[in-house]
């Protein structure tokens, strides 16, 4: 009878705690909504990647961050290696890489390492309204590749029409879009393989 008492006993205790483990796990699974984050996530930055010879929109790529601020302050460093040129954009008020490229020598082309996941031009929706936007403080070029006013029109008629170009241009209408080219390969400016990059705050 004794033995029959400690057996029921332990396995009460066993069942009594693995109930209180699944409950833990319970309530730290609920606490973790990605609604929730989705609110707080109001920082976010959008990259637009353009094709070097066509300027059509290719791909973006949307950042989002949990510190709110209305600076938006990028800065680009730059490293010489052997055989390629490495280029770091930093959003500094979020000390976030948003872009890693290298460049190198021919025959050989760089690349983007950052990001890795653009979404295809596909994946974005587009307004169904014919009004044209356009950033009250024009755009600024980062880098040592200058990009020139028709270009730029050019690219940019192409995406201000974007859903998400007009959901940042309403919240952050007084913004410079900053624009970066990435060259697959040193001193060749024509090459089919660079890209621009674009760079917009909401």
């Amino acid at each position: 009878m004794k033995k029959t008492t400690e057996t029921i006993l332990r396995k009460t205790k066993i069942i009594t705690l693995l109930a209180g483990i699944f409950s833990i796990f319970l309530l730290t699974s609920a606490c973790h909504c990605d609604d929730d984050d989705e609110k707080i996530a109001n920082n976010k930055v959008l990259l637009l990647k353009f094709d070097n010879k066509s300027h059509d929109f290719i791909a973006g790529k949307e950042y989002k961050y949990f510190n709110d601020t209305e600076s938006f302050t990028l800065t680009l460093t730059t490293e010489n290696k052997e055989n390629e040129f490495l280029s770091n954009i930093t959003y500094k008020e979020a000390n976030a890489l948003l872009l890693k490229t290298t460049s190198t020598f021919a025959p050989n082309e760089g690349r983007i390492i950052i990001p890795e996941d653009f979404s295809p031009a596909e994946r974005f929706d587009y307004v169904l309204t014919n009004d044209f936007v356009l950033p009250q403080n024009g755009y600024n070029t980062i880098g040592e590749s200058p990009l020139d006013e028709p270009l730029f029109m050019k690219m940019w008629a192409k995406v201000q029409n974007l859903k998400k170009i007009r959901e940042y241009m309403h919240i952050n209408p007084e913004q410079q879009i900053q624009i970066f080219l990435h060259q697959a390969v040193i001193e060749n400016h024509d090459n089919e393989n660079n890209h621009w990059i674009f760079f917009i705050k909401n």
